[in-house]
């Protein structure tokens, strides 16, 4: 059986709700022939209101907390931050007074994108014409460099970072991703609008956050010496370094960078005898061809890992070592890169990684895990699980509803379809949901509608009080700017593309 051009031991085929569901077991596959996770799961009658008020919402379903399932259960968010996490939270202060609903689903943690260009994700997927061995191969690609012009020309430029910048915050959020790292400069305030962005503007605190895309092989000694001062600052020290770790599995010195990281590097001006992993703060994004010996490394320093397995596999064919890595106590966030690669949003990263683990027999990667790896264990790897990733009193309000059900919720939550995602709370504001609860949770009065493959939404997009760039603009606004980016309108003619149709929508549906 031939498989996404791989060699399939066993096929089999189910049907489930009217969906078609299949496992297989293979090495290498397309994860788009299997359309479920879990095979389990079906969407729910529409979520009710019980009892209607205000300053806050109480949410009746199944509840994941992060020592397991509350069916039924409850969480009460009372502003900004979630007051009770129980199976009954009504006898509450304050929980008589708020607007009751009884949702019909599965209520978690917004997921959390551990790493994104979240930039480029206007684009679509690039099928490149052959499997790499490091990342700086493609980048020279010329297919590559074509591919990506017309946002490329300009991409410093507001006028085009802005807007793919707010595209992908609004791809993530109608998917259900309420945090992510996603932009590693202080590129524009646009960046300061809905999804939480790690790096910067995340309100959680001080930005406690830095990292590079270059290869860490070019750190200096100067360099070295100021993210030091920098880990060791008795103010706001820097918490999170994230680093492109060894992107590839061969050639261009990409086996080198873990030990000249390491401080192993032989070369004069390479911060020889520094170990940059010694503070604990290093997010490794990738590591796809780490030993045994380095894995070890990792551990006992307490760094973290990003997997990224969708982009990985497209552009390499292999992806990190994560039964190893997991095995090792790791703590590892999931995230699918960008659209030109990778799955186009945190659910498919999350279905594509349960299917994976399937496929290669890795008993760690269940259900439970890949929704802890983009939940609770993205947030402490980002630096932020002091206040999200939890359903638990006490942390923000950053919550999404799934409206499916199963014998299984976390792989219903990897199941889901975009109609599914029911409502998005951040900080306890009502971002997008579906259209019947509009009145009670939208966030401003700006709210705009918006159909989900066929399901009728809100979407809040632009908030006309804020000073933030753009904030005026409309979800039709936004994908204006875009589409005549693509396309060339009132841009020189050199810059004519004819690529408008390429635009990739905030939802794909079947």
């Amino acid at each position: 059986t031939a498989l996404g051009g791989a060699t399939c031991d066993t096929l089999g085929l189910g049907f489930e709700g009217g969906v078609l569901s299949c496992s297989v077991t293979c090495t290498a596959f397309d994860t788009s022939a299997c359309t479920l996770a879990t095979g389990d799961s079906s969407p729910t009658p529409d979520a009710t209101v019980l009892q209607s008020g205000s300053g806050g919402v109480l949410l009746r379903g199944t509840v994941l907390t992060p020592t397991g399932i509350l069916s039924p259960g409850e969480v009460l968010i009372i502003g900004d931050t979630i007051t009770c996490v129980a199976a009954d939270c009504t006898q509450e202060a304050q929980a008589d007074s708020v607007t009751w609903v009884e949702t019909n689903g599965i209520i978690s943690p917004g997921l959390i994108d551990s790493h994104n260009h979240m930039s480029y994700n206007f684009l679509p997927e690039w099928v490149p014409t052959q499997l790499y061995q490091n990342r700086y191969q493609w980048a020279d690609e010329p297919d590559y460099e074509e591919f990506i012009l017309p946002y490329s020309a300009h991409r410093s430029a507001n006028s085009h970072f802005c807007p793919a910048s707010k595209w992908g915050e609004l791809r993530s959020l109608v998917h259900g991703t309420t945090t992510m790292q996603g932009q590693p400069s202080a590129s524009g305030s646009c960046i300061n609008g809905w999804v939480r962005n790690a790096n910067l503007y995340h309100g959680l605190g001080y930005d406690h956050m830095r990292g590079t895309t270059a290869s860490v092989r070019d750190l200096t000694d100067s360099d070295a010496q100021t993210l030091v001062d920098a880990f060791e600052s008795p103010t706001e020290p820097t918490t999170r370094y994230h680093v492109h770790m060894a992107e590839g599995f061969a050639n261009d010195n990409i086996l080198e960078e873990f030990d000249s990281y390491a401080g192993r590097d032989p070369r004069t001006n390479r911060h020889a005898g520094v170990n940059l992993t010694d503070w604990g703060t290093t997010i490794m994004i990738h590591a796809i061809p780490l030993t045994t010996d380095q894995i070890t490394e990792v551990a006992a320093s307490e760094s973290k890992i990003v997997w990224s397995p969708s982009s990985n596999i497209a552009l390499y064919g292999v992806t990190a070592p994560i039964q190893a890595i997991l095995q090792a106590g790791i703590l590892v966030g999931l995230g699918p890169d960008w659209t030109p690669s990778g799955e186009d949003d945190m659910i498919a990263e999350m279905r594509y990684a349960h299917a994976f683990g399937q496929s290669n027999a890795i008993s760690e990667l269940t259900s439970r895990k890949i929704w802890e790896m983009s939940t609770m264990d993205g947030a402490e790897v980002l630096g932020l699980g002091d206040y999200i990733g939890r359903l638990e009193a006490g942390m923000r309000a950053d919550v999404v509803v799934i409206g499916r059900t199963g014998v299984d919720p976390y792989g219903a939550i990897m199941d889901a379809r975009p109609q599914d995602v029911r409502l998005v709370f951040i900080n306890g504001e009502g971002f997008y949901g579906d259209a019947q609860l509009q009145a009670l949770f939208q966030r401003n009065d700006s709210c705009e509608s918006f159909v989900a493959c066929g399901t009728a939404k809100f979407i809040c997009v632009s908030d006309p009080d804020s000073s933030v760039t753009m904030a005026a603009d409309t979800y039709v606004d936004i994908r204006t700017q875009l589409y005549n980016i693509l396309e060339g309108i009132g841009y020189p003619v050199e810059e004519q593309y004819g690529r408008g149709d390429e635009l990739l929508e905030l939802i794909s549906c079947p």
